[in-house]
């Protein structure tokens, strides 16, 4: 009853109270509380505890920091797919790009970014497109897109009646494609894939590459608005270090990938045998962590391109991460204990889950420790804190230093029209150190306070404008074959 009735305080707050309570209980009680126990302790007879406990936090800080460095040194080094040359055309696997679509939030674009699907490059006979959208009032945009399909043979427009969310529309396609496609790519409503992106996909997943073969590919997701406001660009310069670098270093680090929402492709079959579990916030960290857990291979090839829209204002942004912050939280509560004993997986493997579930949930709250120690100690001890000071300084600049050594690697390796532009890299540095990476980590802490009060909503991402994709003008599909064929 309690905790039914916390559930109903804390939803009468309102967006905006419940991220005041969030803050203050995740990002502001966390070093103030610290601060209490560590006077508490220095004048107490285990002062000594203290000292040992700044010892840790200050490994922690700084191990974290290197393996960081690490997974960033090996995104140079990421490999090719086990199929090394590109596949004859009746070797193709056929292929399906399924679109998620809530259409009142997306008919500002929806027609445009079904263009690009179509645009694809990929032998026409072993290529659909599937559209399955909801929408709670009837849209002009819908009998645009019957007409289209009406044109255009590829592509099948379904409305998944009655659904009120991504996994719902998603199952409705799935169905409908089950035992007629070999391979799934899986998209928000928002993105521009790459012409080349299935014939990538297809060296991962197609049976023409052996044991080779991997079950699931996550490609790079990287934003085309970067130019619309001050938030798009740095998201824009975010997502480039972490589909660019962090995803594809951790992948050869830890031997897994994820499978991130969109631009996700995977063998039907094993999609099929998993399903999508739509009680969770981030149904797609959660189905990645199953797949693992089966054994199945995760690859990451940031060479498979979409071109996606970033939030354009900080309210869409907040509800974005929160969201996904609080759908990691559920996966590692519902995961990482199950993963770290699974004797299917490697050394290795483990290592990765733990850093990715366990540490992920436990370093945003260790970080806010440092400085009241610090403090402590120089406060309510008579011991000189020369020493504490230099080593406190040497763990902050390697923390500080994490997002300078992506951003460096990002303007290197990042999607055409994201990498190769300094200024962008150089001022997400700046923004990062002023704020922005602590605003991330208050996100997850708060995600942590959200999930404890008992709330568990999904809120919808706000679309703007359309913006083109930075690449050569696509070829709207106006030809040949009846999908019965590939079907």
């Amino acid at each position: 009853m309690r905790a039914s009735a916390l559930a109903r305080w804390y939803a009468r707050l309102g967006r905006r109270g419940q991220a005041a309570v969030e803050i203050v209980l995740g990002t502001v009680a966390p070093p103030v509380l610290g601060f209490c126990v560590y006077v508490l302790v220095a004048w107490s007879p285990v002062q000594g505890a203290l000292e040992l406990w700044f010892w840790v936090v200050f490994a922690a800080l700084l191990v974290t920091a290197f393996l960081i460095a690490i997974e960033t040194a090996r995104a140079f080094r990421f490999p090719d797919p086990p199929l090394k040359r590109p596949v004859e055309a009746l070797d193709l696997p056929r292929v399906a790009t399924v679109v998620a679509a809530y259409l009142p939030n997306e008919q500002a674009t929806i027609l445009e970014s079904i263009q690009w699907h179509l645009a694809i490059d990929y032998p026409r006979d072993k290529h659909l497109v599937v559209l399955a959208y909801n929408t709670p009032v009837p849209l002009v945009v819908e009998r645009e897109l019957h007409e289209l399909a009406a044109r255009e043979p590829r592509l099948l427009v379904v409305e998944a009646t009655g659904s009120t969310s991504k996994v719902q529309n998603l199952e409705v396609a799935l169905e409908l494609l089950r035992g007629h496609v070999d391979v799934i790519g899986i998209f928000d409503a928002d993105h521009h894939p790459h012409p080349s992106s299935a014939r990538r996909a297809a060296q991962w997943l197609a049976d023409a590459a052996g044991e080779g073969r991997f079950d699931v590919v996550q490609g790079q997701c990287a934003i085309r608005n970067d130019r619309e406001s001050f938030v798009s660009r740095t998201v824009a310069a975010e997502f480039a270090t972490l589909y660019a670098v962090a995803h594809p270093g951790r992948t050869v680090t830890h031997d897994f990938g994820l499978f991130g929402g969109s631009n996700g492709w995977w063998r039907a079959e094993v999609l099929d045998d998993l399903g999508l579990d739509g009680r969770m916030l981030t149904e797609d960290i959660d189905v990645s962590m199953r797949a693992l857990g089966e054994g199945r291979r995760l690859a990451m090839d940031p060479r498979i391109l979409s071109y996606e829209l970033a939030p354009t204002d900080w309210g869409g942004w907040w509800k974005q991460r929160t969201r996904w912050a609080q759908g990691w939280h559920e996966v590692s509560t519902r995961h990482c204990s199950t993963l770290l004993l699974n004797r299917r997986l490697s050394l290795v493997q483990r290592r990765g889950v733990a850093f990715l579930l366990a540490w992920r949930a436990i370093h945003p709250f260790l970080a806010t420790q440092l400085v009241p120690l610090v403090i402590a100690m120089a406060w309510a001890t008579d011991r000189r804190v020369v020493w504490d000071l230099l080593f406190f300084i040497v763990a902050a600049i390697g923390v500080n230093g994490v997002p300078v050594l992506q951003a460096v690697a990002a303007n290197r390796l990042a999607a055409p029209g994201i990498a190769a532009r300094p200024r962008l890299f150089a001022r997400y540095v700046l923004v990062s150190l002023l704020g922005y990476a602590e605003l991330r980590m208050s996100v997850t802490r708060g995600a942590v306070v959200r999930h404890l009060m008992g709330a568990h909503s999904w809120d919808v991402t706000a679309r703007s404008v359309t913006v083109p994709s930075p690449r050569a003008e696509q070829a709207p599909s106006e030809r040949e074959p009846d999908l019965e064929a590939a079907l």
